[in-house]
């Protein structure tokens, strides 16, 4: 479940410096406490976060890395001084003094949409290495409530590494409900009498390291497209898609810095209803298929790797995730002509047949390594790719195939990132509401990139066995039996963060099949339900001489295997974790965009308005 942000009562509120009108409302989420226009407004959605506090653990990890390669860089470069010292003869400078000298190195921040702060209130307060970040946003009303915001978490006289703790009978839900209707009203009414704006400047702490800017996001972005004005951590959370801010935000992070993305258009990404909306956006066309989320992700990694090679720069991925209503991807970015030629073969079309969801991929490129035979350095060439990869109709069904993409078809998870973020967890230094549900999916997204034998052009998707079931109208294995069979097969096999009860392996979508095929002899399907024309039809076409359905290698999935139990209960670093989001709410999802404060808001409420607020904060 998604944690509630604490919600706290005006009284509370007031203890804290915190004034607040009577429509307002103050929350607390994690270090940071913010001011909203309601109880209800729409950019403190619960469910986000897990967002934020997987995006604070994401940049803190990336920091870390970071912040080693330019120690390594300092150590290289006083290696070199310690030879040329020793051919002049003088002493070399001693590893104690190196290491003294080296200084961490303090990194910037873009938040390119900032609303009330939030976000950037907390990375300040809970990122070591956090130099400086801008917090941007185009609308005044939010720049103002956001600078209220800094002012209520770094006034002048407090520290800035200060954190006020909430005792735990000062949240709303927890109000006393002894107090007399008409002793909330008075307070109430007398906070509102007290409302702070915060828009002078010395109201905030001179050494807070969030700056708030109001401005196009765009245009700021492209104002730091120059290489010594780039931002180290480019964060970019819009309302919908991201798609419009990609060209700018790929040239103003820096080499090495990390880019987050998220994307709340699932509809476009991961629907088929709007194939030219996708390829408009994204340059890719989305896919009707069961792991479609994961398409989604593809599609997004290829939009940001092309927007970065027109410029000579490519993309690592670090992390991607389709996480309820939004999927969120971090990647780094290089500065590297030679390797974007690369893009090409990682890049690809996707024939899915529209019965069966089978599916074959073509590359756009094709890159092939060899030795050089006198320096024995590796040599790439680049050429075109052949195709095309499959016949007009299904072989598995007869279906027919629908064309998805282009997207991306390299890896899409980073095993050494995941760890680092795993052991950043462990340490103990941070703190989230939503931990377990980060344990779970980073732990997940690890262990399916560390799958040994897996090639992600031929075995990209995910798979769900309940799904293959409903396509042959059989009865759906329990998730063991499946992995049991892939498993004695000699395949990979790991589960997917996507979708609850999903399966990522090696294996072909065509051996897939044949394990079903396996298992449909031991539980037949009803002759009754295989209607002429249906994808169970053509999948169960073959038969063998005693009529039972024809498989081209023999499935073990009776025998329990060794490695079944860690794939169902995760690894031993994903315990006491939760992978999959349980709904938290009735008609939970992305809220609606912010509208501003309706009118009626902003009039002086009437008393027994008053009154029936404050009774409502004691029935709660």
């Amino acid at each position: 479940m998604a944690p509630e942000p604490i919600l706290l009562s005006a009284e509370a509120a007031a203890k804290r410096g915190i004034h607040i009108k009577s429509h307002e409302a103050a929350f607390r989420e994690n270090s940071a406490t913010i001011v909203m226009p309601s109880k209800e407004a729409a950019f403190l959605n619960p469910v986000q976060e897990f967002n934020r506090d997987l995006s604070t653990l994401a940049i803190t990890a990336w920091s870390q890395i970071y912040d080693r390669e330019k120690k390594r860089v300092y150590e290289s470069h006083m290696k070199s001084r310690n030879l040329k010292r020793a051919k002049r003869g003088e002493p070399e400078i001693k590893r104690a003094k190196i290491d003294e000298d080296y200084r961490q190195h303090k990194f910037t921040i873009l938040e390119a949409l900032s609303a009330t702060g939030l976000r950037s209130i907390r990375y300040a307060k809970e990122i070591p290495l956090l130099g400086s970040i801008i917090a941007n946003d185009l609308s005044a009303t939010a720049v103002q409530a956001m600078r209220r915001n800094l002012a209520l978490n770094f006034p002048p006289g407090r520290p800035l590494d200060e954190v006020t703790e909430i005792p735990p009978g000062d949240t709303q839900n927890q109000a006393e409900t002894d107090k007399k209707t008409h002793d909330d009203t008075t307070t109430i009414q007398k906070i509102s009498d007290e409302h702070i704006t915060a828009s002078d400047p010395s109201s905030i702490h001179p050494s807070c390291k969030v700056k708030a800017n109001q401005g196009d996001a765009i245009a700021l972005m492209y104002e730091h497209r120059d290489p010594t004005k780039r931002f180290d951590v480019v964060d970019l959370d819009p309302y919908g898609t991201a798609a419009p801010f990609l060209d700018a935000a790929v040239q103003s992070v820096g080499d090495g810095g990390l880019l987050c993305v998220t994307c709340t258009d699932l509809a476009v990404l991961a629907g088929h209803n709007y194939p030219e909306k996708c390829w408009s956006l994204y340059g890719g066309v989305s896919v009707k298929a069961e792991y479609s989320h994961e398409v989604a992700l593809r599609l997004v990694l290829h939009a940001i790797a092309t927007a970065a090679g027109k410029y000579g720069r490519y993309i690592q991925p670090m992390l991607s995730l389709s996480i309820d209503f939004y999927l969120r991807v971090f990647v780094r970015v290089w500065t590297r002509p030679e390797t974007v030629k690369l893009n090409a073969s990682k890049t690809g079309l996707v024939y899915t047949c529209s019965k069966c969801s089978d599916f074959h991929i073509q590359p756009m490129g094709r890159a092939t390594t060899s030795a050089n035979v006198k320096t024995n350095s590796p040599i790439t060439k680049f050429g075109s790719a052949s195709g095309p990869p499959t016949d007009a109709r299904c072989g598995e069904c007869g279906g027919s195939f629908h064309v998805g993409g282009p997207m991306w078809f390299g890896a899409i998870q980073d095993p050494s990132f995941c760890d680092e973020m795993l052991r950043t967890l462990d340490s103990g230094h941070h703190t989230f509401g939503t931990e377990a549900r980060v344990r779970g999916m980073v732990s997940t997204a690890r262990d399916v990139s560390c799958l040994t034998d897996i090639k992600e052009l031929e075995a990209p998707f995910y798979f769900h066995p309940a799904k293959i079931a409903g396509l042959f109208h059989c009865t759906s294995p329990p998730l063991a039996p499946v992995i049991h069979g892939l498993l004695h097969a000699g395949f990979e096999v790991s589960r997917s963060h996507c979708v609850a009860g999903s399966i990522k392996t090696n294996a072909s979508r065509a051996e897939i099949y044949d394990l079903f095929r396996s298992w449909i002899k031991a539980h037949p399907v009803n002759p009754s339900r295989l209607k002429e024309g249906s994808a169970a039809k053509g999948l169960l076409a073959r038969r063998d001489e005693d009529g039972n359905p024809a498989t081209r290698r023999s499935f073990d999935y009776e025998t329990p295997h060794e490695r079944t139990n860690e794939i169902i209960t995760g690894s031993s670093s994903a315990h006491h974790s939760v992978r999959y989001q349980m709904n938290p709410q009735a008609n939970w999802g992305p809220g609606t965009a912010a509208r501003g404060h309706r009118k009626k808001q902003q009039r002086s409420l009437a008393p027994e308005e008053i009154a029936r607020r404050a009774q409502e904060v004691h029935h709660n």
